[in-house]
This record gives C-alpha cells, sequence and structure tokens, in this order.
C-alpha cells in the first residue's frame, strides 16, 4: 500500500492545479526530464550491477501522435553511470571502477476516459531493454582479486499509470506522469581472472517491479 501512496498522492496534487486545456493537438514531442522509482532496492554487493540509481535526469526523447482522444506513444531512452568502489572505509573491501549503459525503446497507447477534461489519461507503454555493465574489481582480503565482471542483459517491461498534461506557455505543457512498471531481462555475467585469464559465466533473471514517476516536457503542435 505504502508503495502506491507516494505517486498517487503527488499526482492527485497536481491534477488540482491543472485547469482544462484546448483540444488535443496532432502531434506532440519532448523529453523525458525526470524518471524516478522510489522503491527501487539498493544493493550493495559489486556484481549486482544491474540497477541504476533512483532518480534518472533528461534520459530520453518521447514522441506522440493524437487521435481525438486516443494517441499513440513511442520512444528511446538511454542511460549511463559510472560508480568507483574504493577502500576508504575498509582495508581488506574491493577498489575498482563499474560503468553501466542501458538503452530502451517504447511503445504504447493513451486514452482520455473524459470528454471535456482531455488533459487527463491513462496510458499503458511496453518496452525493450538493453543493459551492460563492465566493471574492474581489485584487492579484497586477501589482496589477490584482480577482476573484469561483465554483464549483458536482454529483455523488456511495461508501465500502465495516469498521465496529466498541465500547459505553461503556448505550446509547451508539463507532463507528470505516474505508473506501476513490471521488468523481466535475462543476463548473462562474464567473470575474468586478469591473473590466470581463467574466465567463468552464468546467466540469472531479473524480476522487478515497483510504481514509478516520470515528469515529460512536451511541445504540441
Amino acid at each position: 500500500m505504502k508503495k502506491t501512496t507516494l505517486p498517487t498522492l503527488l499526482l492527485a496534487g497536481l491534477a488540482f492545479t491543472a485547469q482544462a486545456q484546448d483540444q488535443p493537438h496532432k502531434f506532440e514531442v519532448g523529453l523525458e526530464v525526470l524518471n524516478f522509482s522510489p522503491y527501487v532496492p539498493t544493493f550493495y554487493s559489486y556484481q549486482d550491477t544491474r540497477t541504476f540509481a533512483k532518480a534518472q535526469w533528461v534520459s530520453g526523447a518521447i514522441f506522440r501522435s493524437n487521435f481525438g482522444r486516443f494517441g499513440l506513444r513511442s520512444g528511446v531512452g538511454y542511460n549511463a553511470e559510472t560508480d568507483n568502489t574504493d577502500n576508504t572505509n575498509c582495508a581488506d573491501c574491493l577498489i575498482g571502477q563499474t560503468e553501466r549503459k542501458e538503452l530502451r525503446l517504447t511503445l504504447g497507447g493513451q486514452y482520455a476516459p473524459l470528454k471535456k477534461a482531455q488533459w487527463l489519461y491513462v496510458f499503458s507503454d511496453f518496452y525493450y531493454r538493453r543493459f551492460t555493465s563492465e566493471a574492474n574489481f581489485s584487492g579484497g582480503l586477501c589482496g589477490c582479486i584482480n577482476s573484469d565482471v561483465d554483464i549483458k542483459s536482454n529483455g523488456g517491461g511495461n508501465n500502465t499509470g495516469l498521465g496529466i498534461k498541465i500547459k505553461t506557455f503556448r505550446h509547451f505543457y508539463l507532463n507528470p506522469e505516474a505508473s506501476y512498471e513490471v521488468l523481466r531481462a535475462w543476463n548473462t555475467q562474464t567473470t575474468t581472472d586478469r591473473n590466470t585469464d581463467h574466465a567463468t559465466q552464468f546467466t540469472s533473471r531479473t524480476n522487478g517491479q515497483g510504481p514509478a514517476l516520470r515528469l515529460n516536457a512536451i511541445y504540441a503542435f
């Protein structure tokens, strides 16, 4: 219950500030200014490199085509992060660096259920996700770890939720959305010992789900 309370309250509060908008334009283009997943679990194991930060800034572009109260949605998103691991407070811990990259391709639809309030809509998006991670580590308790950890992940997911459009200036809109996201992905992890060139590989699955918030900046024409 508490996982859905925050997104619902925030979106409801924004809805009260929105006024009746003009009839929807045929096309909309924009940027995903912020993606926020407040309940993404935090992992402390260096091997768990499939999760990004809870907040991602300016990570995608979107395009929409409207047909009355119905609309088609598409988008592309890209995100990259670099984390450094050090042993400042732990002499026996690993040191190293992890570089993560994620690509998403999205296709979906939306519908405005209220004819006189077409700034309010429901939507559902399906996406393909490609994720890679390259990491190198050394040190450890014995000081003998000297490894590369590479992860490749392919999967897909769905975002279904509620959005509103708040007109700010002429053709420009702020567009907050609250959704529930489900992700399923298949991962291959390869760990290579740089001292011996010996490599081990195993596969795993990512099963993620939870509420998410997104803020878009839209230009309609």
